[in-house]
């Protein structure tokens, strides 16, 4: 089975967000009649990616410039679930079909801090398009280092982006680990892995040789 994170990895979050911010701006600037730049300012730091949904945050958006309610929320839905596939990384879209054509499982762990952001990564999923290439997906509070997996089966390979779970992962007795590092993502690439043991690592899926993955 192969394991594999979502947020970062297979899907562009920073990009996602950066575009529903800018467009969400954009909206409130044309109905309010206020400089975007002025608006677009206030929504970046306002937004905390870390707690915040997209939808909660549409909601205090609306209360705080009294925008007509739902239009902002069903901006946000329909950017995610109609063009969520513009944010999958085409290497990973290509590598999730090699999978699914040399008949591998594929399971999508992907961990949100708060109960109420499962229903926005399960839009974000949907509308990504690599569903069909999925096995099952664990989508989560409880971090992926903690989940009901057999990590120390041979047979599992876990690819990850984050130092945190993939050290996590490495604790809790997973051993075929290979690190993603996406140049967008520069918070988390700049980390080093406090680990005993040298993980292959690479920016792009078409570069991860086969027998690294099995």
């Amino acid at each position: 089975m192969y394991y594999i994170d979502f947020d970062n990895t297979l899907y562009e979050t920073g990009k996602l967000t950066k575009d529903v911010l800018s467009d969400l701006a954009k909206i409130i600037s044309t109905v309010k009649k206020v400089p975007y730049e002025e608006i677009l300012a206030d929504l970046q730091s306002s937004f905390n990616s870390t707690v915040d949904n997209f939808d909660n945050f549409a909601q205090k958006m609306t209360m705080k410039y009294e925008i007509k309610p739902g239009v902002l929320q069903s901006y946000i839905q329909k950017r995610i679930l109609l063009k969520g596939s513009e944010y999958v990384f085409p290497d990973a879209l290509a590598f999730l079909k090699k999978l699914k054509s040399e008949k591998e499982s594929v399971c999508i762990l992907t961990y949100v801090a708060q109960g109420k952001n499962i229903h926005q990564q399960a839009l974000k999923l949907a509308g990504s398009g690599i569903l069909p290439y999925v096995t099952e997906v664990y989508n989560s509070t409880r971090y992926k280092f903690k989940l009901d997996i057999d990590y120390s089966n041979d047979q599992n390979v876990f690819i990850d982006d984050s130092p945190r779970d993939l050290e996590g992962l490495y604790n809790a007795g997973a051993r075929k680990l290979i690190r993603i590092k996406k140049p967008s993502n520069e918070k988390r690439t700049s980390k080093k892995l406090n680990l005993p043991i040298e993980v292959p690592t690479y920016e792009s899926f078409n570069d991860i040789p086969l027998e690294l993955s099995r």
